[in-house]
């Protein structure tokens, strides 16, 4: 088969199936005209005709060129060269032929032939090869032109021979067409089972690979999208719409401007930059930002994405996913946040250690010193003089031991949430501060309603409280007759305040921007550990609260705290109480 096929269309390769069919088909038409060439001559000779041999010659001669010209891959050439051979001589030989000899069989092979090895090329000239025979049949019945001079005699035995071979080959060249017909639709059915078995293997693998591409989407939480720029329209998955809070059937006509007005103003401009440096350079991209959600929160996304070019080199299509990490970016967040504590609370340590030895080793050294003169007092005076000052320098330790402890427990020990009547807190620390200061100029009033509730922590609050109010009273004016304090308070929907304002000898502009630092003094005769405002500042930072100051030399101070309310409403009555100290 293999030698066949080398002597039919050379050894080269032919890459269509189908053009190398019709050069094997064109191939066996110029062998068969060859052969039939010969075996008339045969016949011819054997029947002592002669005047037919040199036609004979020049058929199987011109067959023998379409041959070589088929090899040489002169296809189209090589065919209609084939159609105008066979055409011709079978019309010369019926011109001359008796009608009952059978040449006429060949008109017939001569039509299904044109049609066959022409329509590959062109449908018209193979319709227009397929009725020359026709015609030239017709032509032949009913005109006689006498191409041949001397024609044989019409024996009739040789007309009968003649007639059986000319419907044997007639019969046999059709048989050979239908032949390659059959052939040519059973390849091509095959081809067609072959390509859906294919088809069938490719949806299946599809399939498959759409539901591992599903699986690995749904591991990785990412949601696609699909951008075509030119259309300005984007597809985005179904997973893309839960990640953002949304049903299958919303967010179908999503375009830039929309995506855009979704993303958090703070990272709009970043992410238009983004975008905008991507069709410029078409290179992958990565970007984080806050995406708004169905229910109007921000959530945090990794959005990343490639781009196909089209023919001109533009982006055409941007194929993207957007990953959720907002508990990552909270996360990132909340360590960013202990850092900036740990940093601080480091830097408060070096001070509080350095401050803390100095304030306590001070009135350590003077309590040792006040004892160690005691020792040699005689005098009961003098003596009593000496524990006096003992007593002064061990409150300034309780104090700060106090104010540390304080601050210890406010960094340590969560908020204890509990409903506190603001005046009995009030009430309880006066009646404590009056047993520490002994302050009889004091005179506090508190303009606080009886039954004003609010839901705090009681032990912070008395932290806030007792320092400001402590500090009210042990900073009065001496130069007045009268130290009057105020507290009242002020409640609003979502927050409530107290101010407590005093007209003692207040606190110069310069030092009210620091007054909230660790260990920081106004002047050099201020009392205390410096610790006081610092521990009322941190306190109030745990309960999400704030404090602001009003304060002139020699006219007082005004402090006001303000808290949100929890959840539990804060019962307001009018009414005014006082209480003096």
């Amino acid at each position: 088969m293999s030698l066949f096929r080398d002597l039919i269309v050379g050894k080269e390769s032919i890459p269509s199936r189908k053009e190398f069919k019709y050069s094997m088909l064109r191939g066996q038409f110029a062998c068969i005209i060859i052969g039939v060439a010969f075996f008339y001559i045969l016949l011819d000779t054997f029947n002592g005709v002669t005047i037919f041999l040199p036609w004979y010659a020049l058929l199987a001669g011109i067959a023998f060129i379409t041959f070589i010209l088929n090899r040489k891959k002169y296809y189209t050439t090589a065919t209609i060269l084939q159609l105008v051979l066979i055409n011709s001589m079978v019309y010369i030989f019926a011109d001359v032929d008796n009608v009952f000899g059978g040449v006429y069989f060949y008109f017939l092979s001569s039509s299904i032939v044109g049609l066959i090895l022409l329509h590959y090329y062109d449908t018209r000239l193979s319709i227009l090869f397929a009725i020359l025979p026709i015609l030239l049949a017709y032509f032949a019945f009913t005109s006689d032109l006498n191409l041949v001079q001397s024609p044989p005699i019409h024996v009739k035995e040789i007309i009968h021979i003649n007639f059986i071979a000319n419907l044997t080959i007639g019969i046999l060249s059709n048989f050979f067409v239908v032949y390659f017909l059959i052939n040519r639709n059973y390849e091509t059915e095959n081809t067609l089972i072959n390509s859906e078995k294919n088809l069938l293997k490719i949806s299946s693998d599809l399939a498959i690979s759409e539901e591992r591409f599903a699986l690995a989407l749904q591991g990785t939480r990412a949601g696609i999208y699909e951008w075509r720029v030119k259309q300005n329209s984007i597809y985005i998955s179904p997973y893309w719409k839960y990640l953002l809070g949304y049903e299958d059937h919303e967010l179908n006509d999503l375009t830039i401007p929309t995506f855009i007005s979704f993303i958090h103003p703070d990272d709009a401009g970043k992410t238009a930059r983004s975008i905008e440096e991507h069709l410029n350079t078409q290179q992958s991209y990565q970007n984080e930002l806050r995406i708004r959600t169905r229910s109007g929160d921000y959530k945090w996304f990794q959005d990343s994405g490639i781009s196909k070019p089209d023919e001109e080199g533009n982006a055409s299509i941007i194929i993207g996913s957007i990953i959720d990490i907002d508990e990552r970016k909270k996360a990132e967040e909340q360590l960013a946040d202990k850092n900036l504590q740990l940093a601080k609370t480091n830097e408060e340590l070096d001070r509080f250690v350095y401050s803390a030895s100095h304030d306590m080793r001070a009135p350590l050294s003077s309590l040792l010193g006040l004892i160690y003169i005691s020792e040699k007092a005689t005098n009961p005076e003098e003596f009593k003089e000496y524990l006096d000052r003992m007593k002064s320098r061990v409150k300034v330790m309780e104090g700060f031991i106090k104010d540390v402890t304080d601050y210890a427990r406010n960094a340590r020990f969560e908020i204890a949430w509990q409903p506190i009547v603001f005046q009995d807190l009030i009430t309880e620390i006066l009646d404590s501060l009056n047993y520490s200061f002994h302050n009889e100029k004091a005179d506090v009033k508190s303009l606080v309603p009886a039954d004003f509730m609010i839901k705090s922590d009681p032990h912070r609050l008395k932290i806030i409280m007792n320092n400001l109010l402590a500090n009210a009273i042990k900073y009065a004016d001496p130069s007045r007759s009268k130290q009057e304090i105020t507290i009242e308070t002020h409640a609003t929907d979502t927050h409530w305040s107290f101010i407590i304002q005093d007209n003692g000898i207040g606190i110069s502009e310069e030092h009210l921007s620091r007054i909230f630092e660790m260990f920081f003094r106004a002047s050099e005769n201020s009392e205390g550990s410096g610790l006081g405002l610092y521990i009322v500042k941190e306190t109030l930072e745990k309960l999400n609260g704030k404090i602001s100051v009003r304060s002139k030399l020699h006219e007082g101070t005004a402090f006001t705290v303000t808290l949100p309310h929890s959840s539990q409403a804060v019962t307001f009555v009018p009414g005014n109480t006082s209480h003096s100290s």
